[in-house]
C-alpha cells in the first residue's frame, strides 16, 4: 500500500467522528426546538381560551352597560312624569278648593279625574322605586342625575415605569405572585423601551415558576433570551430554563441548556451553578 492510501485509512475514523458529532449536535438543538414547540403550541392554544373567555366577558359587560343606560334614561323620564303629574294635581286640587259652591254633577267629574291623576302617579312612583332598586341607587333621590362612580380612565394617573417595577417587585417579594406578574406585564405594556423591561420579563417567568408552572416559565425565560439578547438577564434565564425542563423530567434539555450557559457565558456565577449542576447529571 502507497503512502496516500495509509493517509486515507488514519483519516477515515476522523471524518466518520466529526460527522457522528455534527449529527449529535444537530438531533440536540432538534430536541429542543420539538419541546419548545410543544410547549408554545399549548401556550398558545390556552392564550386562545383566556380571549374567548375575556371577549365573552367584554361581551356581557358591554349589554349590562347598555341595560343600565336604558334604565336610567327611563329613571328620568319618569321623574319628569312624576313632577308633572304633581304639578297637575295640585291645580286639580287648588280649582276644586275655588269653586267648593259648584254642583255635585259638577264636582263629580272633577274628583274622578284627580282620583286618576294620583292612582298614574302612585304607579309611576312604584314603577320608579323597582328600577331604582334593581340598579341599586338610593331610593328618594332627587331630580338631579346620580354621579357615576366609574371615573374614567384618562383621569387616573399613569405610573411611572419605577413605580410600576417597585410595586410589582415588592408584590413578589412579598410572595403575591399573581399581582407581581400584572404588575411586571403591565411594566412592560405601558413601557416597552425601558431599562427595566428585560427585568421585568424574568420575573415574570419567575412567577411561573414559584407557581410550578414550569412549561409557562420555560417560555417566559425565552422571551428574556430572545426579546434582550444583550440584557443582562440572559444568563439567569438560560439557568433557570434548566432548572425548569429539570423539574419537568427532561434531562436532556437541561443538561443542553446548561452547557450553552457554560459555553456562552463562561464567567458568571450562572455558569458556575450549570457546571455544578452538570456534574450531578452526568
Amino acid at each position: 500500500m502507497g503512502r496516500s492510501g495509509r493517509w486515507q485509512w488514519l483519516l477515515l475514523p476522523l471524518l466518520l467522528m466529526s460527522l457522528v458529532q455534527g449529527c449529535a449536535t444537530r438531533r440536540d438543538v432538534t430536541t429542543i426546538d420539538s419541546r419548545l414547540s410543544e410547549i408554545e403550541l399549548r401556550e398558545s392554544e390556552e392564550r386562545r381560551r383566556r380571549d374567548e373567555i375575556a371577549r365573552a366577558r367584554e361581551a356581557n359587560e358591554q349589554a349590562l352597560r347598555q341595560l343600565s343606560a336604558s334604565l336610567r334614561a327611563q329613571i328620568d323620564e319618569l321623574r319628569e312624569e312624576l313632577r308633572g303629574l304633581s304639578g297637575r294635581t295640585d291645580e286639580m286640587e287648588h280649582a276644586m278648593r275655588q269653586k267648593t259652591g259648584t254642583s255635585e254633577s259638577g264636582e263629580r267629574p272633577r274628583e274622578d279625574k284627580l282620583a286618576r291623576l294620583e292612582e298614574a302617579s302612585s304607579q309611576h312612583a312604584q314603577r320608579l322605586a323597582r328600577i331604582e332598586e334593581h340598579l341599586k341607587l338610593e331610593s328618594g333621590g332627587g331630580p338631579s342625575k346620580p354621579e357615576s362612580k366609574i371615573k374614567p380612565d384618562t383621569l387616573a394617573k399613569v405610573p411611572s415605569e419605577e413605580e410600576l417595577y417597585n410595586r410589582a417587585k415588592q408584590a413578589f417579594d412579598q410572595g403575591n405572585s399573581g399581582l407581581s406578574r400584572k404588575g411586571f406585564e403591565e411594566l412592560i405594556q405601558r413601557y416597552p423601551n425601558s431599562a427595566n423591561a428585560d427585568n421585568a420579563q424574568f420575573w415574570i417567568g419567575e412567577t411561573f415558576f414559584r407557581e410550578k408552572s414550569y412549561e409557562k416559565a420555560i417560555l417566559e425565560y425565552q422571551k428574556v433570551i430572545e426579546k434582550y439578547p444583550k440584557g443582562n438577564k440572559v444568563p439567569a434565564a438560560l439557568l433557570k430554563q434548566g432548572h425548569a425542563f429539570l423539574a419537568l423530567g427532561d434531562k436532556v434539555n437541561s443538561r443542553l441548556i446548561f452547557e450553552e450557559l457554560v459555553r456562552k457565558f463562561p464567567q458568571t456565577a450562572e455558569a458556575k451553578s450549570a457546571s455544578d449542576k452538570l456534574k450531578e447529571l452526568r
